[in-house]
């Protein structure tokens, strides 16, 4: 009975499992199938453009659906709202010229993509003649919407991606930031480390602050280097910047990262070295597991085997 009561609860345990995997699977099937989705590339550019200049580029927009899709786009101006990372959209004032009266497109309407289709869209940035010095911000909106095979109309259900637009007129502007913070992990079990840097911009125009973290082990060697930089930080804006260590080496003890940094004007920013340690639980625990197994062995093979000594005379 004991026997049958084990045995139909194994057979339970993988009903339920092969239920569940059957419904994930399901369920990511129908999300594949009904989605609408776009790519582009780059997902954001960034311009200093003289009062009365200008500039050119492209984009590359992608349909990843597997049908056609209508894209529809549009151009909107943004400001940094001061402390954090987002932003704010705002409207047209009148007598004032923004990015989104500064960018020009090509094509500039809406257009079709087939299946797996990418196209170019040209886009041209003028700066006015009497352009303010300092930072301009606007997101160039791309949306896809399905079209419906038996009415030939276009489907409200749709997505949309955005570019960002950084333009910086020189003038009496500023690049300065600070650090506010630098952490890790206390603890990690493998090669696999990420950092997180809070950095403050303090200066009037957005800009992509750079720098390393040199890694050194427990004999001050030095264990690996991460590069910091491709994150936009915008003006009064605080961001949580990220890097990781993918280091696949084995790694045990102590570790030391110290970051350095340069903000836009190119001022050295220091931070305070933090300190971790590599304990990987998995090898450690196996090592373990290993010996007690061997303790256990010895053991029983001491108690069956024994070991007589006969004297002759």
């Amino acid at each position: 009975m004991k026997y049958f009561y084990s045995i139909s609860r194994i057979v339970i345990l993988l009903l339920y499992f092969v239920t569940v995997g059957l419904v994930v699977i399901a369920a990511t099937t129908n999300y594949v199938q009904a989605g609408v989705g776009l790519s582009i590339q780059p997902i954001k550019i960034s311009h200093t453009i003289e009062p009365g200049q200008s500039v050119s580029g492209k984009i590359t927009v992608t349909n990843a659906s597997n049908e056609p899709v209508n894209v529809d786009v549009k151009i909107e101006d943004f400001i940094p709202m001061a402390g954090t990372i987002t932003i704010q959209f705002v409207g047209r004032t009148e007598g004032v010229t923004t990015v989104r009266d500064w960018i020009t497109l090509e094509p500039s309407g809406s257009f079709v993509l087939q299946e797996k289709q990418s196209r170019i869209v040209r886009y041209t940035i003028k700066a006015p003649f009497d352009a303010e010095p300092g930072g301009h911000f606007g997101v160039t909106f791309f949306k896809a919407t399905k079209l419906a095979e038996a009415e030939g109309k276009q489907l409200k259900v749709g997505t949309q991606i955005g570019m960002l637009i950084f333009v910086t007129v020189p003038g009496n502007s500023l690049q300065k930031g600070k650090i506010l913070d630098f952490s890790a992990p206390r603890f990690i079990q493998k090669g696999l480390v990420p950092f997180t840097i809070k950095f403050e911009n303090t200066g009037t125009v957005h800009f992509e602050p750079k720098g390393a973290i040199k890694i050194t082990n427990i004999l001050g060697k030095e264990a690996g280097e991460i590069p910091v930089q491709g994150q936009v930080v915008l003006p009064t804006g605080v961001r949580d910047l990220t890097a990781q260590w993918n280091e696949n080496k084995f790694l045990l003890g102590r570790y030391k990262a110290t970051l350095s940094m340069t903000d836009g004007e190119g001022n050295e920013l220091t931070a305070d070295s933090i300190i971790f340690y590599a304990f990987p639980m998995w090898y450690v625990s196996g090592f373990i597991l290993a010996i007690i197994i061997l303790f256990f062995v010895f053991k029983f093979l001491r108690s069956k085997l024994k070991i007589s000594v006969s004297l002759k005379k």
